[in-house]
């Protein structure tokens, strides 16, 4: 674990300092979003999507939940050089589940996956708030266990009784105590997906979540899961320049829906 958190680190320092254009914005080593102007900007950030691309919300179970267009999945296992260096990022502004593996002095994009969060936007502070917690580069949280979750019930108590809901993994995460956050898929909900709607896990499609599981993940991942106001970090901004990547999903923060906008 120590060695894996040591290229995580490695990979944000080596993206150094970039060129940017001046009516442009930029993220600091953190991921925040920067005038360009700003000092501690480290990188030329990505262009927002139009306005078009937003969060929606509907009613779904007797809940207002947060709905989103699905994107295409990207799964690229042929480019994998080591399977116990790559890491997962997700971006709970953007509805993605992304995995890395850092290569030499490179950082390569090796997958991506849409995915669901929990209702309310927010770090989790205690069970039964309905949100999912999220972590920093430097202090991730790591894949413990991995549970075939075929026939895993839940009852949301949402009158649907208990139904199948997770999919054929369970990936337990190590979440600094808060305890029963995981991965897993999205049986009965693949509706919700990406969206906001859990209680508090990551749900992905069904496909993806064994897509995931059997190319990528293993006990003992480093799992980063940022809040909701950070974007890119610098390494990613450099792997999807690099490889071209196009995603339907990148959301102005200051322009993303409140709890309070969604649960009036």
């Amino acid at each position: 674990m120590a060695s894996a958190l040591l290229l995580l680190m490695a990979v944000v320092v080596g993206c150094g300092q970039k060129s940017v254009d001046s009516n442009s914005s930029g993220v600091d080593a953190s991921g925040h979003v920067m005038d360009i102007n700003a000092q501690g900007v480290v990188e030329e950030a990505l262009p927002f999507s139009s306005e078009n691309v937003k969060e929606n919300v509907v009613e779904a179970y007797g809940h207002r939940v947060i709905r989103l267009e699905k994107d295409q999945r990207i799964s690229q296992p042929d480019k994998m050089k080591n399977q116990e260096n790559c890491f997962v990022v997700m971006s709970k502004k953007d509805y993605y589940l992304y995995v890395y593996e850092p290569q030499g002095n490179d950082t390569v994009l090796l997958a991506r996956y849409d995915c669901c969060f929990a209702l309310k936007k927010g770090d989790k502070q205690q069970e039964g708030d309905m949100r999912t917690p999220h972590c920093s580069l430097d202090h991730p949280f790591t894949i413990t266990e991995i549970k075939d979750a075929s026939t895993w019930e839940h009852d949301f108590g949402d009158g649907r009784g208990p139904i199948l809901s997770y999919g054929n993994y369970f990936l337990r995460l190590d979440t600094h105590g808060h305890k029963g956050i995981g991965i897993h898929g999205s049986t009965n909900n693949a509706e919700s997906v990406p969206g906001r709607a859990s209680e508090g896990c990551i749900r992905l499609l069904d496909d993806d979540i064994i897509d995931f599981r059997e190319h990528y993940a293993f006990v003992g991942m480093n799992v980063v899961i940022k809040a909701e106001d950070i974007d890119d970090l610098p390494f990613e901004i450099h792997a999807m320049k690099k490889q071209q990547v196009k995603r339907l999903r990148h959301l102005d923060p200051a322009k993303t829906l409140t709890n309070e906008q969604v649960q009036p």
